[in-house]
Protein backbone atom coordinates (compact mmCIF):
# COMPACT_ATOMS: atom_id res chain seq x y z
CA UNK A 1 0.00 0.00 0.00
CA UNK A 2 1.38 3.31 -1.24
CA UNK A 3 2.19 5.81 2.04
CA UNK A 4 -0.43 8.09 0.54
CA UNK A 5 -2.98 6.05 0.38
CA UNK A 6 -5.44 5.88 2.97
CA UNK A 7 -5.86 3.01 5.63
CA UNK A 8 -8.38 1.04 5.71
CA UNK A 9 -10.68 0.75 8.74
CA UNK A 10 -10.84 -2.99 8.23
CA UNK A 11 -6.85 -2.85 8.32
CA UNK A 12 -6.91 -0.32 11.18
CA UNK A 13 -9.49 -2.91 13.02
CA UNK A 14 -6.88 -5.56 12.52
CA UNK A 15 -3.25 -3.94 13.57
CA UNK A 16 -5.09 -2.96 16.69
CA UNK A 17 -6.03 -7.05 17.06
CA UNK A 18 -2.16 -7.98 16.62
CA UNK A 19 -1.46 -5.50 19.33
CA UNK A 20 -3.75 -6.41 21.41
CA UNK A 21 -2.55 -10.06 21.10
CA UNK A 22 0.97 -9.31 21.29
CA UNK A 23 0.26 -7.40 24.46
CA UNK A 24 -1.23 -10.20 26.19
CA UNK A 25 1.12 -12.59 25.08
CA UNK A 26 3.68 -10.48 26.07
CA UNK A 27 2.48 -10.34 29.63
CA UNK A 28 1.52 -14.00 29.64
CA UNK A 29 5.28 -14.73 28.57
CA UNK A 30 6.54 -12.27 31.67
CA UNK A 31 3.96 -14.20 34.45
CA UNK A 32 5.70 -17.20 33.62
CA UNK A 33 9.43 -16.56 34.20
CA UNK A 34 10.13 -16.03 37.48
CA UNK A 35 13.34 -13.88 37.06
CA UNK A 36 11.45 -10.94 34.77
CA UNK A 37 12.63 -8.06 34.74
CA UNK A 38 15.21 -8.84 37.81
CA UNK A 39 17.43 -10.21 35.19
CA UNK A 40 18.63 -7.77 33.81
CA UNK A 41 21.10 -6.55 36.23
CA UNK A 42 22.69 -10.12 35.31
CA UNK A 43 22.59 -9.32 31.39
CA UNK A 44 22.45 -6.12 30.53
CA UNK A 45 25.65 -6.21 28.48
CA UNK A 46 24.40 -9.17 26.30
CA UNK A 47 20.60 -7.97 26.53
CA UNK A 48 21.90 -3.80 25.07
CA UNK A 49 24.37 -5.75 22.31
CA UNK A 50 21.38 -8.29 21.10
CA UNK A 51 19.17 -5.12 20.89
CA UNK A 52 21.58 -3.00 19.29
CA UNK A 53 22.64 -5.47 16.45
CA UNK A 54 18.74 -5.94 16.00
CA UNK A 55 18.40 -2.22 15.36
CA UNK A 56 20.88 -2.38 12.86
CA UNK A 57 19.78 -5.31 10.89
CA UNK A 58 16.51 -3.54 10.84
CA UNK A 59 18.17 -0.58 8.88
CA UNK A 60 19.18 -2.74 6.31
CA UNK A 61 16.07 -4.42 5.68
CA UNK A 62 14.72 -5.39 2.19
CA UNK A 63 11.67 -5.22 -0.35
CA UNK A 64 9.86 -8.10 -0.60
CA UNK A 65 7.59 -9.56 -3.48
CA UNK A 66 3.96 -8.18 -2.53
CA UNK A 67 3.96 -4.89 -0.90
CA UNK A 68 5.86 -5.83 1.83
CA UNK A 69 9.07 -5.67 3.79
CA UNK A 70 11.35 -7.88 5.54
CA UNK A 71 14.53 -8.33 7.09
CA UNK A 72 17.04 -11.34 8.86
CA UNK A 73 17.07 -9.74 11.89
CA UNK A 74 15.02 -12.21 13.00
CA UNK A 75 17.73 -14.89 13.70
CA UNK A 76 18.95 -12.25 16.25
CA UNK A 77 15.69 -12.18 18.08
CA UNK A 78 15.05 -16.03 17.93
CA UNK A 79 18.67 -15.82 19.69
CA UNK A 80 17.43 -13.29 22.24
CA UNK A 81 14.73 -15.51 23.30
CA UNK A 82 16.62 -18.44 23.60
CA UNK A 83 19.09 -16.77 25.91
CA UNK A 84 17.19 -14.64 27.61
CA UNK A 85 13.93 -16.02 27.42
CA UNK A 86 10.25 -15.37 25.75
CA UNK A 87 9.50 -12.09 27.36
CA UNK A 88 12.98 -10.40 27.00
CA UNK A 89 13.17 -11.79 23.41
CA UNK A 90 9.75 -10.23 22.66
CA UNK A 91 10.81 -6.85 24.32
CA UNK A 92 14.32 -6.68 22.40
CA UNK A 93 11.91 -7.48 19.29
CA UNK A 94 9.71 -5.13 19.77
CA UNK A 95 12.37 -2.48 20.71
CA UNK A 96 14.54 -3.03 18.25
CA UNK A 97 11.85 -2.88 15.09
CA UNK A 98 10.04 0.47 16.73
CA UNK A 99 13.66 2.23 16.91
CA UNK A 100 14.80 1.62 13.27
CA UNK A 101 11.52 1.98 11.65
CA UNK A 102 11.03 5.53 13.52
CA UNK A 103 14.66 6.53 12.60
CA UNK A 104 13.33 5.74 8.95
CA UNK A 105 10.09 7.63 9.51
CA UNK A 106 7.51 5.02 8.37
CA UNK A 107 3.93 6.03 9.21
CA UNK A 108 2.91 4.94 13.39
CA UNK A 109 0.87 2.43 12.67
CA UNK A 110 3.03 0.83 10.52
CA UNK A 111 5.67 1.01 12.81
CA UNK A 112 3.49 -0.55 15.84
CA UNK A 113 1.85 -3.35 13.67
CA UNK A 114 5.57 -4.10 12.31
CA UNK A 115 6.65 -4.00 15.88
CA UNK A 116 3.67 -6.31 17.53
CA UNK A 117 3.22 -8.97 14.69
CA UNK A 118 7.20 -9.86 15.63
CA UNK A 119 6.97 -9.46 19.30
CA UNK A 120 3.88 -11.59 18.68
CA UNK A 121 5.78 -14.07 16.66
CA UNK A 122 8.96 -14.44 19.03
CA UNK A 123 7.32 -14.85 22.26
CA UNK A 124 4.50 -17.04 20.73
CA UNK A 125 7.79 -19.38 19.41
CA UNK A 126 9.45 -19.16 22.98
CA UNK A 127 7.14 -20.08 24.93
CA UNK A 128 6.55 -23.42 22.58
CA UNK A 129 10.48 -23.93 23.30
CA UNK A 130 9.85 -23.84 26.58
CA UNK A 131 6.63 -25.85 26.56
CA UNK A 132 8.35 -28.89 24.81
CA UNK A 133 11.39 -29.33 27.00
CA UNK A 134 13.58 -26.26 25.96
CA UNK A 135 16.04 -24.38 28.57
CA UNK A 136 16.93 -21.19 28.35
CA UNK A 137 19.87 -20.73 27.36
CA UNK A 138 20.07 -24.07 25.70
CA UNK A 139 22.75 -26.60 27.36
CA UNK A 140 23.56 -28.09 24.25
CA UNK A 141 22.59 -28.44 20.51
CA UNK A 142 21.65 -32.21 20.93
CA UNK A 143 19.20 -30.89 23.71
CA UNK A 144 17.92 -27.91 21.50
CA UNK A 145 17.48 -28.74 18.25
CA UNK A 146 13.62 -30.28 18.51
CA UNK A 147 12.38 -27.67 20.54
CA UNK A 148 13.96 -25.26 18.83
CA UNK A 149 12.38 -26.64 15.43
CA UNK A 150 8.77 -26.20 16.94
CA UNK A 151 10.04 -22.32 17.84
CA UNK A 152 10.91 -21.84 14.58
CA UNK A 153 7.56 -23.19 12.75
CA UNK A 154 5.50 -21.21 15.43
CA UNK A 155 7.46 -18.06 14.56
CA UNK A 156 7.30 -18.27 11.12
CA UNK A 157 3.63 -19.32 10.95
CA UNK A 158 2.73 -16.33 12.72
CA UNK A 159 5.03 -13.94 10.99
CA UNK A 160 4.50 -14.89 7.53
CA UNK A 161 0.64 -15.13 7.73
CA UNK A 162 -0.18 -11.49 10.55
CA UNK A 163 2.18 -9.80 7.69
CA UNK A 164 0.72 -11.45 4.04
CA UNK A 165 -3.02 -10.77 5.99
CA UNK A 166 -2.22 -7.43 6.33
CA UNK A 167 -1.19 -7.33 2.80
CA UNK A 168 -4.14 -9.07 1.55
CA UNK A 169 -6.35 -6.72 3.28
CA UNK A 170 -4.61 -3.41 1.83
CA UNK A 171 -4.57 -4.29 -1.45
CA UNK A 172 -7.51 -6.41 -1.65
CA UNK A 173 -5.33 -9.37 -2.82
CA UNK A 174 -6.33 -13.73 -1.87
CA UNK A 175 -4.46 -13.93 1.28
CA UNK A 176 -2.84 -17.87 -0.26
CA UNK A 177 -1.44 -15.22 -3.27
CA UNK A 178 0.25 -13.04 -1.09
CA UNK A 179 2.10 -15.97 1.22
CA UNK A 180 2.79 -17.91 -1.73
CA UNK A 181 4.81 -14.91 -3.69
CA UNK A 182 5.93 -13.50 -0.01
CA UNK A 183 7.08 -16.63 1.43
CA UNK A 184 8.00 -19.59 -0.83
CA UNK A 185 10.93 -18.10 -3.13
CA UNK A 186 12.44 -17.19 0.27
CA UNK A 187 11.53 -20.06 2.51
CA UNK A 188 15.21 -22.09 2.32
CA UNK A 189 16.80 -18.84 3.31
CA UNK A 190 14.76 -18.44 6.80
CA UNK A 191 15.01 -22.06 7.46
CA UNK A 192 19.19 -22.25 6.58
CA UNK A 193 18.91 -19.00 8.79
CA UNK A 194 17.20 -20.02 11.27
CA UNK A 195 19.92 -22.18 12.83
CA UNK A 196 22.54 -19.17 12.80
CA UNK A 197 19.70 -18.01 16.13
CA UNK A 198 20.08 -21.27 17.77
CA UNK A 199 24.07 -21.27 16.96
CA UNK A 200 24.09 -17.56 18.75
CA UNK A 201 22.40 -18.69 21.60
CA UNK A 202 24.40 -22.28 22.00
CA UNK A 203 27.63 -19.85 22.05
CA UNK A 204 26.98 -17.26 23.93
CA UNK A 205 25.83 -19.67 26.77
CA UNK A 206 29.08 -21.17 26.16
CA UNK A 207 32.89 -19.41 27.43
CA UNK A 208 33.33 -17.38 24.42
CA UNK A 209 30.37 -15.15 25.04
CA UNK A 210 29.75 -11.97 23.29
CA UNK A 211 33.27 -12.91 20.89
CA UNK A 212 31.29 -15.70 19.44
CA UNK A 213 28.19 -13.78 19.06
CA UNK A 214 30.17 -11.26 16.73
CA UNK A 215 31.77 -14.13 14.31
CA UNK A 216 27.79 -15.24 13.98
CA UNK A 217 26.65 -12.05 13.24
CA UNK A 218 29.41 -11.87 10.49
CA UNK A 219 27.94 -15.06 8.72
CA UNK A 220 24.09 -12.92 9.30
CA UNK A 221 25.56 -10.24 7.51
CA UNK A 222 26.96 -12.64 4.56
CA UNK A 223 23.74 -14.57 4.17
CA UNK A 224 21.62 -10.91 3.83
CA UNK A 225 24.56 -10.17 1.33
CA UNK A 226 23.19 -13.70 -0.20
CA UNK A 227 19.18 -12.07 0.14
CA UNK A 228 19.53 -9.10 -1.07
CA UNK A 229 21.23 -10.65 -4.43
CA UNK A 230 18.34 -13.06 -4.94
CA UNK A 231 15.54 -10.23 -4.70
CA UNK A 232 17.52 -8.07 -7.03
CA UNK A 233 17.72 -10.59 -9.50
CA UNK A 234 13.83 -11.36 -9.15
CA UNK A 235 13.50 -7.96 -9.40
CA UNK A 236 15.46 -7.78 -12.28
CA UNK A 237 13.94 -10.66 -13.98
CA UNK A 238 10.05 -8.71 -13.04
CA UNK A 239 11.50 -5.74 -14.85
CA UNK A 240 12.89 -6.91 -18.16
CA UNK A 241 9.22 -9.10 -18.73
CA UNK A 242 7.85 -6.40 -18.54
CA UNK A 243 9.64 -4.15 -20.43
CA UNK A 244 9.61 -6.71 -22.92
CA UNK A 245 5.57 -6.73 -22.76
CA UNK A 246 5.32 -3.01 -22.67
CA UNK A 247 7.29 -2.78 -25.87
CA UNK A 248 5.20 -6.00 -27.94
CA UNK A 249 2.24 -3.66 -26.78
CA UNK A 250 3.52 -0.21 -28.19
CA UNK A 251 3.50 -1.76 -31.44
CA UNK A 252 0.02 -2.63 -31.79
CA UNK A 253 -2.07 -0.15 -30.50
CA UNK A 254 -5.31 -2.23 -30.75
CA UNK A 255 -3.84 -4.74 -28.07
CA UNK A 256 -2.62 -2.00 -25.02
CA UNK A 257 -2.45 -3.99 -21.67
CA UNK A 258 -3.47 -7.22 -23.36
CA UNK A 259 -1.27 -9.39 -21.57
CA UNK A 260 -2.01 -7.89 -18.31
CA UNK A 261 -5.66 -8.43 -18.43
CA UNK A 262 -5.13 -12.03 -20.16
CA UNK A 263 -2.63 -12.86 -17.14
CA UNK A 264 -5.40 -11.55 -14.72
CA UNK A 265 -8.36 -13.42 -15.83
CA UNK A 266 -6.38 -16.24 -16.31
CA UNK A 267 -5.59 -16.42 -12.91
CA UNK A 268 -9.40 -16.27 -12.10
CA UNK A 269 -9.66 -19.08 -13.88
CA UNK A 270 -7.02 -21.36 -12.28
CA UNK A 271 -8.49 -20.61 -8.59
CA UNK A 272 -11.71 -20.82 -9.80
CA UNK A 273 -10.85 -24.46 -11.05
CA UNK A 274 -9.22 -25.35 -7.41
CA UNK A 275 -5.20 -25.41 -8.36
CA UNK A 276 -3.28 -25.41 -6.29
CA UNK A 277 -1.58 -22.10 -5.21
CA UNK A 278 2.27 -22.06 -7.46
CA UNK A 279 0.53 -23.17 -10.01
CA UNK A 280 -1.73 -20.33 -9.98
CA UNK A 281 1.06 -18.25 -10.24
CA UNK A 282 2.42 -20.34 -12.63
CA UNK A 283 -0.50 -19.52 -15.05
CA UNK A 284 -0.76 -16.11 -14.33
CA UNK A 285 2.97 -15.38 -15.14
CA UNK A 286 3.16 -17.40 -18.27
CA UNK A 287 -0.14 -15.41 -19.24
CA UNK A 288 1.11 -12.07 -18.81
CA UNK A 289 4.44 -13.76 -21.49
CA UNK A 290 2.44 -15.61 -23.73
CA UNK A 291 2.89 -12.85 -26.58
CA UNK A 292 6.49 -11.94 -25.56
CA UNK A 293 8.28 -13.61 -28.66
CA UNK A 294 6.25 -11.27 -30.90
CA UNK A 295 8.99 -8.66 -29.65
CA UNK A 296 11.21 -9.94 -32.73
CA UNK A 297 11.06 -7.80 -35.76
CA UNK A 298 9.94 -10.73 -38.33
CA UNK A 299 6.41 -9.79 -35.92
CA UNK A 300 6.46 -6.23 -36.30
CA UNK A 301 4.99 -5.52 -40.20
CA UNK A 302 2.48 -8.11 -39.02
CA UNK A 303 1.72 -6.58 -35.77
CA UNK A 304 0.94 -3.04 -37.84
CA UNK A 305 -0.95 -4.33 -40.73
CA UNK A 306 -4.71 -2.65 -40.65
CA UNK A 307 -5.84 -5.76 -43.05
CA UNK A 308 -5.93 -9.04 -43.09
CA UNK A 309 -3.45 -11.37 -42.85
CA UNK A 310 -2.18 -14.03 -46.04
CA UNK A 311 -1.71 -17.09 -45.70
CA UNK A 312 2.35 -17.05 -45.61
CA UNK A 313 1.86 -14.30 -43.26
CA UNK A 314 -0.59 -16.12 -40.86
CA UNK A 315 2.42 -19.09 -40.74
CA UNK A 316 5.12 -16.82 -39.40
CA UNK A 317 2.62 -15.38 -36.67
CA UNK A 318 1.62 -18.64 -35.93
CA UNK A 319 5.85 -19.25 -34.71
CA UNK A 320 5.05 -16.47 -32.34
CA UNK A 321 4.37 -19.25 -29.41
CA UNK A 322 7.48 -20.64 -29.89
CA UNK A 323 9.63 -17.74 -30.02
CA UNK A 324 8.07 -16.52 -26.71
CA UNK A 325 8.58 -20.28 -25.08
CA UNK A 326 11.89 -19.74 -26.09
CA UNK A 327 12.41 -16.32 -24.93
CA UNK A 328 10.51 -17.50 -21.53
CA UNK A 329 12.95 -20.59 -21.54
CA UNK A 330 15.97 -18.08 -21.00
CA UNK A 331 14.94 -16.95 -17.66
CA UNK A 332 15.41 -20.24 -15.59
CA UNK A 333 12.85 -20.08 -12.88
CA UNK A 334 10.50 -20.18 -15.86
CA UNK A 335 11.44 -23.16 -17.38
CA UNK A 336 8.94 -26.20 -17.33
CA UNK A 337 5.29 -25.34 -16.47
CA UNK A 338 5.39 -21.62 -16.88
CA UNK A 339 7.90 -22.26 -20.30
CA UNK A 340 5.17 -24.88 -21.58
CA UNK A 341 2.00 -22.64 -21.19
CA UNK A 342 3.66 -20.42 -22.92
CA UNK A 343 4.13 -22.10 -26.25
CA UNK A 344 0.93 -24.46 -26.04
CA UNK A 345 -1.53 -21.81 -25.46
CA UNK A 346 -2.73 -21.81 -29.26
CA UNK A 347 -3.08 -25.24 -28.73
CA UNK A 348 -7.07 -26.46 -29.47
CA UNK A 349 -8.91 -28.80 -27.85
CA UNK A 350 -9.42 -31.17 -30.94
CA UNK A 351 -5.95 -30.74 -31.97
CA UNK A 352 -6.34 -28.35 -34.99
CA UNK A 353 -4.18 -25.59 -33.22
CA UNK A 354 -0.55 -24.56 -33.44
CA UNK A 355 2.21 -25.02 -33.08
CA UNK A 356 2.52 -28.89 -31.87
CA UNK A 357 -1.12 -30.04 -32.82
CA UNK A 358 -2.02 -31.29 -29.10
CA UNK A 359 -5.22 -32.38 -28.15
CA UNK A 360 -7.78 -32.49 -25.11
CA UNK A 361 -5.23 -33.45 -21.70
CA UNK A 362 -2.06 -33.67 -23.32
CA UNK A 363 -2.72 -30.06 -23.49
CA UNK A 364 -0.92 -28.33 -20.13
CA UNK A 365 -3.80 -26.81 -17.95
CA UNK A 366 -2.08 -23.19 -18.39
CA UNK A 367 -2.55 -23.30 -21.73
CA UNK A 368 -5.99 -24.37 -22.33
CA UNK A 369 -6.84 -21.70 -19.53
CA UNK A 370 -4.71 -18.94 -21.18
CA UNK A 371 -6.12 -20.19 -24.75
CA UNK A 372 -9.53 -19.00 -22.85
CA UNK A 373 -8.53 -15.76 -21.63
CA UNK A 374 -6.13 -14.69 -24.76
CA UNK A 375 -9.67 -15.53 -26.92
CA UNK A 376 -11.74 -13.44 -24.55
CA UNK A 377 -9.99 -10.20 -24.54
CA UNK A 378 -9.00 -10.31 -28.49
CA UNK A 379 -13.28 -10.68 -28.34
CA UNK A 380 -13.56 -7.98 -26.00
CA UNK A 381 -11.61 -5.45 -27.36
CA UNK A 382 -12.54 -3.00 -29.80
CA UNK A 383 -10.59 -3.64 -33.64
CA UNK A 384 -10.73 -1.99 -36.76
CA UNK A 385 -13.11 -3.97 -38.52
CA UNK A 386 -15.42 -4.93 -35.08
CA UNK A 387 -16.58 -3.33 -32.27
CA UNK A 388 -16.25 -5.43 -29.27
CA UNK A 389 -18.27 -8.10 -27.94
CA UNK A 390 -20.60 -7.79 -24.75
CA UNK A 391 -20.43 -10.55 -22.27
CA UNK A 392 -23.52 -12.27 -23.50
CA UNK A 393 -22.13 -12.47 -26.74
CA UNK A 394 -18.94 -13.98 -25.42
CA UNK A 395 -20.81 -16.64 -23.53
CA UNK A 396 -22.43 -17.56 -26.94
CA UNK A 397 -18.83 -17.64 -29.02
CA UNK A 398 -17.25 -19.85 -25.62
CA UNK A 399 -20.52 -22.20 -25.93
CA UNK A 400 -20.26 -22.56 -29.49
CA UNK A 401 -16.74 -23.68 -29.80
CA UNK A 402 -16.29 -25.45 -26.20
CA UNK A 403 -14.63 -29.42 -27.20
CA UNK A 404 -12.94 -27.73 -30.51
CA UNK A 405 -11.15 -25.04 -29.56
CA UNK A 406 -11.60 -24.25 -26.07
CA UNK A 407 -11.71 -26.97 -23.14
CA UNK A 408 -15.03 -28.02 -21.99
CA UNK A 409 -14.30 -27.40 -18.11
CA UNK A 410 -12.39 -24.33 -18.33
CA UNK A 411 -15.62 -23.08 -20.66
CA UNK A 412 -17.72 -24.43 -17.84
CA UNK A 413 -16.04 -22.29 -15.13
CA UNK A 414 -15.90 -19.40 -17.38
CA UNK A 415 -19.73 -19.52 -17.47
CA UNK A 416 -20.54 -19.52 -13.59
CA UNK A 417 -17.69 -17.12 -12.73
CA UNK A 418 -18.98 -14.28 -11.06
CA UNK A 419 -15.67 -12.29 -11.34
CA UNK A 420 -14.97 -13.55 -14.86
CA UNK A 421 -18.05 -11.72 -15.51
CA UNK A 422 -17.51 -8.56 -13.72
CA UNK A 423 -14.25 -8.23 -14.99
CA UNK A 424 -15.24 -8.13 -18.24
CA UNK A 425 -18.44 -5.91 -18.34
CA UNK A 426 -16.62 -3.52 -16.49
CA UNK A 427 -14.37 -2.98 -19.40
CA UNK A 428 -16.82 -3.51 -22.35
CA UNK A 429 -20.31 -2.50 -20.67
CA UNK A 430 -23.49 -4.61 -19.83
CA UNK A 431 -24.54 -7.10 -23.05
CA UNK A 432 -27.15 -4.90 -25.16
CA UNK A 433 -30.46 -5.54 -24.81
CA UNK A 434 -30.85 -7.70 -27.82
CA UNK A 435 -28.04 -10.08 -27.73
CA UNK A 436 -26.99 -10.04 -31.12
CA UNK A 437 -23.45 -10.24 -32.36
CA UNK A 438 -21.23 -8.20 -34.29
CA UNK A 439 -20.79 -7.94 -37.76
CA UNK A 440 -17.23 -9.27 -38.23
CA UNK A 441 -14.82 -10.47 -41.38
CA UNK A 442 -15.44 -14.17 -42.37
CA UNK A 443 -11.63 -14.67 -41.62
CA UNK A 444 -12.35 -13.55 -38.06
CA UNK A 445 -15.45 -15.58 -37.31
CA UNK A 446 -15.39 -18.54 -39.75
CA UNK A 447 -14.31 -22.33 -37.65
CA UNK A 448 -12.72 -20.78 -34.85
CA UNK A 449 -11.81 -17.25 -33.03
CA UNK A 450 -8.08 -16.04 -33.12
CA UNK A 451 -6.72 -14.00 -30.13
Amino acid sequence: MSPKTPMKPSVRVYIALVLLLAGLASVGAAALDSEFPMSLGKHAAGIFTFLVVGILLELAEHRLAVGAWGSISFIVYLASALVFGPAWGGLITGLSIASAHTFNRRPPLKIAFNAAQQTLAIVVGGLIYVAVGGSVPPVSLDQAIGPFAGMVVAFFAVNTLAVSFAVALSEERPLGEVWVRNTWSLAPYDLVASTLGLGIAVLYASKYGLFAVGAVVALILFLRHVYVVNLQLQAANREMLDVMVKSIEARDPYTSGHSRRVSEAARLLARELGLGLREIDSISKAALLHDVGKIYEEFAPLLRKEAGLSDDESLVMQTHPIRSAELVATVSNFRGAVEKAVRHHHESYDGSGYPDKLAADSIPIGARIIMVADTVDAMTSHRPYRRALGYAEVVSELRKYSGIQFDPQVVRVFLRSAAIKSLIESRVGSPSQDGALAKASATQRAMRIEA
